[in-house]
């Protein structure tokens, strides 16, 4: 079972900011709470695991691992939950940051190749397959769950009104290699400005949708 936090930090200082902010952000009763665990059920720590993650800082590629909390729920019955808590810019089984995995997805057009807009300075990668393929995974949860979908719902919901982020004709002519990601940053955008959501970015939907559950 997964939890996600909201964590903004500072990427050009990521390690400090991280382990400071990250941590201290977990807190028992927000997971009982989401999880709707009652107080006679044990809910406690048991340790961390690593998961490496690829970002970029002015365009500039990095990569770095970090800890991930786990927890241990145990209920009355005896039952075990093992909780894995992550920071929202961090995404189940991809390890590219929820920053680049926009940034990629708002800029590059088909055929092209990543390293046109990330510069891999310090040669952490031999080829630009793991940020393809942590951009294609969102992109697919996305056309998969109609996430798009569900954000243009709960705005006519709201205003009683059709939002329409991009025509259809704009939408075929799009060259951009992840679509439907452009689309729901587009459609989250004009829901934060109407503050149907706290926040446009992948980073914050990550929270609402959790792409790879």
């Amino acid at each position: 079972m997964n939890i996600i936090i909201h964590l903004n930090i500072n990427f050009n200082i990521f390690l400090k900011e991280y382990e400071k902010k990250y941590f201290k952000g977990i807190y028992k009763a927000s997971i009982r709470k989401e999880l709707n665990i009652p107080e006679s059920d044990k809910l406690k720590k048991n340790g961390t695991f690593e998961r490496g993650l690829y970002y970029a800082v002015e365009n500039n590629l990095n990569y770095i691992k970090i800890s991930i909390q786990t927890m241990l729920w145990e209920k009355a019955s005896g039952e075990k939950i093992y909780i894995s808590i992550f920071p929202s810019f961090v995404i189940k089984y991809n390890k590219v940051s929820t920053g680049l995995i926009e940034f990629i997805s708002t800029n590059v057009r088909k055929d092209e190749s990543v390293f046109k807009y990330i510069d891999d300075a310090g040669n952490l990668l031999e080829c630009e397959d793991i940020l393809i393929k942590s951009c294609d995974k969102v992109d697919k949860a996305i056309a998969c769950r109609k996430f798009t979908a569900l954000l243009n719902s709960k705005y006519t919901e709201t205003f009683n009104s059709i939002l329409c982020p991009i025509n259809f004709v704009e939408y075929m002519e799009l060259t951009l290699r992840f679509k439907d990601v452009f689309i729901l940053l587009k459609t989250a955008k004009i829901c934060a400005e109407t503050m149907i959501l706290f926040g446009g970015s992948l980073s914050c939907l990550n929270e609402l949708f959790k792409f790879l559950k």
